[in-house]
């Protein structure tokens, strides 16, 4: 087996001019703007940087920057947890501040995706393209891109300025009903132009994965802002229906090649870690007959996705890993079985643990319990030490943790190692050695999105019968909800799914939600406590916009109510 990503290729742009002639030459060893956007390899060039605009993350609060994982930690199927010191997380969490900028990694970052897509569909018409097939699939990801970057932002921030141009512009915020517009535009500009091929090259965009992610923009958008369509931008004007939406999944789910692959468990790194791989394996997947489906094309269920290498490397970038499973790891526990070191992010709720039915195989498939020793014979973890050990000050300790993303080992010669220096040839370092896809779309979510819109039980009894669960006779949305939260728990959907279902006019829906998770016993640094939340329903669900960002705009951007200067700081 082998890992790739695709190969970052960095674009320098010229940024100036000057009049003297001696200066006026040609660069001869830096692509510019006038020399850029020529080929169609210089396309697929500015593509990849947009694609690692994803998976890039500025140095300071690490994190804080993926919407999937400050997604994770708002919803209330985790907590914002790590050590004493990492108050970040635990801010998120409470829906509160550490610092007047703490997102501005998010911000920029994804600003500058845009910016680099700006160019790119710009520029589209410039090169001669092998084939009419390559230049629509070069076509689709451009859009693809840009509404992803775009719904990212505005379901994280709401209130965003709309730039659709390359140059330099401060620019107001638009109204979010014209952010989505745009998004919805974009993303039907994708779906008409991509080539309707079977699935496509991992980790790139497709046209199957436009009309997923177009379903996921419907429903956030008409269920939030409580609208019976999604509106459409510029010369297209009209809007996108319920039933446009119904036909778009029902191609992904005919015409696509994606499907439901047999068993939940295979779907995650952990079901490697059977005897055919590890010298000590884990007991779950040993028991349970489990071998891993993998990220390199037999997994058909894995529709779009973040991708690592083994790249990472303190002297270029750590980011070619995935931070995101280190952050989840369990803190003081280097090396010690299958379950990897880490920061101690995102310990799982109590209470999801003991509302979620016995009977769902997923409940132990995604979740380890480390404080019941019936639970710990199950998955073969004996030496986590939970009320004795406090694992390098450890907070919000619930004894939960989830499966899905999390740094899983293998015992070879004669020690223990990330599954990628076994399969992929990295090196092995616990902070760096993380591979694994973080996967934005599944076919799973494309089955439970269609059984929503058209209220039909078809795609929830497919995910049920895998789960090993009896069918339900009849559609009800609660029905639906159960099935979201434990088919995709912890993989960013959660919280978005609890505002939509609430509306804007229904936020107290949210705050009891969230507030739900306060009373719940925990363990800090050792000492037993209870969890205290307290989402406020001022800020609509919606995160600060960087103060540094509203300065350099000279005050045209206006924070998002309920983060002025008032709001509360994490203490």
């Amino acid at each position: 087996m082998k890992k790739y990503i695709c190969l970052i290729v960095f674009i320098g742009f010229l940024l100036s001019s000057c009049s003297e002639s001696f200066l006026d030459t040609e660069p001869l060893t830096q692509k510019t703007n006038a020399t850029f956007y020529e080929t169609e390899q210089d396309m697929i060039q500015a593509l990849t940087a947009g694609y690692f605009v994803l998976v890039d993350c500025p140095q300071d609060a690490i994190l804080f920057n993926y919407p999937f994982v400050v997604g994770n930690i708002l919803s209330d199927d985790c907590f914002g947890a790590m050590g004493d010191n990492d108050t970040g997380a635990r801010a998120i969490d409470e829906f509160k501040i550490i610092g007047p900028s703490m997102f501005e990694g998010m911000w920029k970052r994804y600003y500058q995706g845009i910016f680099r897509m700006n160019m790119l569909i710009e520029n589209l018409d410039k090169p001669t393209y092998s084939t009419e097939q390559i230049k629509n699939q070069i076509i689709g990801e451009a859009y693809f891109l840009r509404g992803l970057f775009y719904f990212d932002l505005v379901r994280m921030f709401e209130n965003i300025p709309l730039v659709l141009k390359s140059e330099p512009v401060n620019l107001p915020q638009a109204d979010p009903k014209d952010v989505y517009a745009q998004i919805a535009s974009d993303l039907k500009k994708a779906i008409e132009t991509f080539p309707s091929v079977p699935k496509g090259e991992l980790g790139r965009a497709n046209k199957w994965a436009a009309e997923a992610l177009m379903a996921r923009v419907f429903l956030f958008y008409t269920g939030f802002y409580e609208q019976e369509t999604l509106p459409l931008a510029g010369e297209e004007a009209g809007s996108i229906s319920k039933n446009q939406v119904i036909t778009w999944l029902e191609e992904v789910i005919n015409m696509s090649g994606y499907r439901l692959m047999p068993d939940f468990r295979n779907l995650w790194p952990y079901a490697i870690a059977n005897s055919k791989y590890s010298e000590k394996p884990f007991k779950y997947a040993e028991d349970n007959n489990l071998e891993w489906y993998g990220e390199e094309g037999g997994n058909e269920e894995n529709m779009f996705m973040l991708k690592f290498s083994t790249f990472a490397d303190w002297g270029t970038s750590i980011y070619y890993s995935n931070q995101m499973n280190l952050f989840n790891g369990w803190r003081s526990y280097s090396y010690k079985g299958v379950i990897g070191e880490g920061w101690g992010m995102s310990t799982v709720n109590t209470k999801l643990w003991d509302e979620w039915p016995d009977n769902d195989l997923r409940k132990r498939a995604s979740i380890i319990n480390v404080k019941d020793p019936a639970e710990i014979s199950i998955h073969g973890i004996d030496d986590y030490g939970y009320g004795t050990d406090p694992h390098d000050k450890q907070m919000d300790e619930t004894g939960l943790w989830q499966m899905k993303y999390i740094p899983i080992n293998l015992y070879t010669d004669g020690q223990w190692s990330n599954y990628s220096v076994t399969l992929y040839g990295a090196t092995r370092n616990f902070q760096l050695d993380n591979m694994q896809d973080i996967v934005l779309i599944r076919f799973s979510d494309v089955l439970l999105m269609h059984s929503e819109l058209a209220q039909t039980v078809d795609g929830i009894n497919k995910i049920r019968a895998r789960a090993g669960l009896a069918p339900i006779a009849s559609y009800s949305l609660q029905a639906l909800q159960n099935e979201r939260r434990h088919e995709l728990a912890f993989e960013g959907l959660r919280y978005h799914d609890i505002l939509r279902w609430a509306g804007q006019s229904n936020l107290d829906q949210v705050k009891n939600i969230i507030d739900s998770q306060g009373g719940v016993s925990i363990i800090n640094n050792g000492v037993p406590s209870e969890k205290k939340m307290n989402f406020r329903v001022e800020t609509r669900g919606f995160i600060q916009i960087p103060e540094r960002e509203i300065s350099l705009s000279g005050g045209v951007l206006q924070q998002n109510p309920g983060w002025g200067p008032n709001a509360p700081v994490y203490q």
